[in-house]
């Protein structure tokens, strides 16, 4: 049989591409990892509601079920995406509060959560989420060990046990609250630099306080 003509090659592969889904890029080969990176994009481009296994088999370029060989169901990449926000903001307040205390610790790390909670913003609401305490054992611990890096400032004030725990909560509910009313143009118009760090430097002297 005579090879068929290059032309005509070229032209199905032509085809080929022009079948794809726009926005979808070429297969490549998949894996637990390619996958949930995938989704960490995913989320900050589309966010949280529209991530589904065929959305995201879209972008990678393949179908549905080809995922379905990595990740056990939408669940187990949406906890396992969760997961991994949790280590990557674990990971980065203990970097940016590496060698810091008291109040320079506290202005450095919330400046650091604040800033990915605007570059990430899909990634930030899967951080949201779930509840600290919920049906997930691991996960719950996860959500706990996120409080880690800010324990280890309060500690530098005098906290500890329940004490620093539950005052890490409040730390974090304030920071969470400006970062969201920031996030949906509530403060639109304010000076909201201004803003954040007054109130870190309210949070920090009531945290001395307590001491």
């Amino acid at each position: 049989m005579a090879p068929r003509p290059e032309s005509q090659t070229a032209g199905e592969t032509r085809s080929a591409a022009a079948a794809r889904p726009r926005g979808a890029a070429r297969t490549t080969k998949l894996s637990r990892e390619s996958i949930v990176n995938a989704a960490l994009t995913f989320l900050d481009r589309e966010g949280w509601d529209a991530l589904t296994i065929n959305a995201l088999a879209n972008q990678l370029g393949t179908k549905g079920p080809s995922l379905y060989n990595h990740v056990q169901s939408l669940d187990d990449l949406r906890r396992t995406v969760r997961m991994r926000v949790i280590d990557d903001i674990i990971s980065m307040l203990n970097t940016v509060g590496e060698g810091r205390s008291r109040d320079d610790a506290v202005m450095s790390m919330a400046s650091a959560y604040r800033s990915y909670a605007h570059h990430h913003p899909g990634r930030y609401s899967a951080f949201t989420r779930m509840p600290l305490g919920g049906d997930d054992p691991e996960y719950t611990a996860a959500t706990h060990a996120a409080a880690g890096p800010i324990i280890a400032v309060l500690a530098s004030y005098g906290l500890d046990g329940d004490d620093a725990f539950y005052a890490s909560l409040e730390f974090w509910s304030a920071l969470h609250g400006f970062v969201l009313l920031e996030m949906t143009g509530v403060m639109d118009g304010v000076d909201t630099d201004v803003v954040f760090t007054e109130m870190l430097l309210r949070l920090a002297r009531g945290m001395a306080q307590r001491d």
